[in-house]
């Protein structure tokens, strides 16, 4: 069989979990497809590319400038792709990138949406829909994000789910190790988070519930992992709490798995996801998660069984259950296991990149050329 050839791009200026996807993908899919991964050559983006590079994938860095369209027509006429897979954090973007791709006559066009339906604003609703005409179909990294776009108009014949997969193993060094770099001891109890420092991720709901964690485990430790917008004004409120020697920002890592070694507990209080990466991670790792029942985690975490899911906003419950998780360390090492156990089982990168593959395969078949005036479509989407 001859396998097709696959651009896999993102013009998200800041990938983060849908790089970590992309790269998850691309990887497991680079012996059966031709792979080409691109996206914008920003801070973090050449980050990915240099990965990329690493894994022997090839990389084109995108630079979104006045001439990124009329450079996207070169690239698709050039090394003429039989798929272009548009990976999208939010709904305004790679709308134009699909749009050109149609037009240069690519003959599978689809985007994967990482989160659930979040457009407000009017004109960028009506972008959206307009959009739905340069693709073959849609993939939704959950079925609560599905659920949401469905809502929405979109038709359910146009979407698929594809669950976030994750590399079954990685080389990570043990706890003890992991708390000798971190400058820790052995008894110190220990929470993870992880993300970028954004309202998403509301990591204000967890510098507000540390208080009274630490009137039941005065030596506890938080490790905030990330950087992000608001990382100057978290900082204020860990000092304006007096938090400043529990607290420690960790910045941008490579040695994640360690961290996670290092840990008791992974915390996510976010406002909404769409998968998260980070939560299967934690999972591999053996970590209980305590994560708010939001789009995606509550299809990975399992309440009461592999962590504990929570109510958004209410940090006197993500206290509790801190307190809970921190007091009980036979039961959480349990939850942890059962989490091992479900990640190795459901959620790994081959079941993933085999789904996509197989979706490929089908639209490759039962490929429809459009009718309409794409020139006038472009127009349109653009604007």
């Amino acid at each position: 069989m001859v396998w097709p050839t696959v651009c896999l791009f993102t013009d998200s200026k800041n990938p983060s979990g849908v790089g970590e996807h992309m790269l998850a993908l691309a990887d497991e899919l680079k012996t059966r497809c031709s792979i080409l991964f691109m996206c914008p050559a920003t801070e973090q983006g050449r980050r990915f590319l240099a990965r990329a590079d690493a894994m022997g994938l090839e990389s084109l860095a995108v630079r979104l400038d006045k001439g990124h369209q009329a450079r996207l027509m070169d690239i698709f006429k050039r090394r003429k792709p039989d798929i272009f897979h548009v990976h999208a954090g939010i709904g305004w973007e790679g709308l134009s990138s699909a749009a050109i791709a149609r037009m240069a006559g690519v003959p599978i066009v689809l985007r994967t949406e990482h989160l659930p339906y979040l457009l407000t604003n009017p004109g960028q609703r009506a972008r959206y829909r307009r959009g739905l005409a340069h693709l073959d179909h849609i993939i939704c990294v959950s079925a609560a994000a599905r659920d949401s776009f469905i809502k929405t108009g979109v038709p359910p014949s146009l979407m698929s789910v594809v669950r976030n997969g994750i590399p079954e193993t990685i080389e990570v060094c043990g706890r003890e190790t992991a708390r000798v770099k971190l400058g820790m001891a052995a008894e110190t109890p220990v929470l993870l988070t992880i993300g970028r420092l954004t309202e998403q991720k509301n990591h204000r709901l967890l510098i507000e519930a540390i208080p009274a964690v630490l009137e039941q485990a005065p030596n506890t430790q938080v490790l905030l992992v990330g950087t992000g917008p608001l990382e100057s004004a978290l900082r204020r409120a860990v000092r304006a709490r007096k938090l400043h020697e529990t607290v420690r920002f960790l910045g941008q890592r490579d040695d994640v798995p360690d961290l996670m070694a290092a840990a008791d507990v992974f915390v996510l209080p976010s406002r909404f996801e769409g998968h998260p990466l980070v939560v299967l991670e934690a999972m591999r790792a053996g970590l209980p998660v305590i994560a708010t029942n939001v789009c995606g985690t509550a299809e990975a975490v399992q309440d009461g069984r592999t962590g504990l899911l929570l109510t958004s906003g209410d940090p006197a419950a993500l206290a509790g259950a801190l307190r809970l998780m921190l007091a009980q360390p036979a039961w959480a090492r349990r939850l942890g296991a059962e989490g091992r156990k479900r990640a190795r089982r459901h959620f790994g990168a081959a079941r993933m990149a085999s789904q996509t593959l197989d979706l490929y395969c089908e639209l490759l078949g039962a490929r429809s050329k459009p009718s309409q005036d794409l020139s006038s479509s472009l127009s349109m989407v653009s604007t």
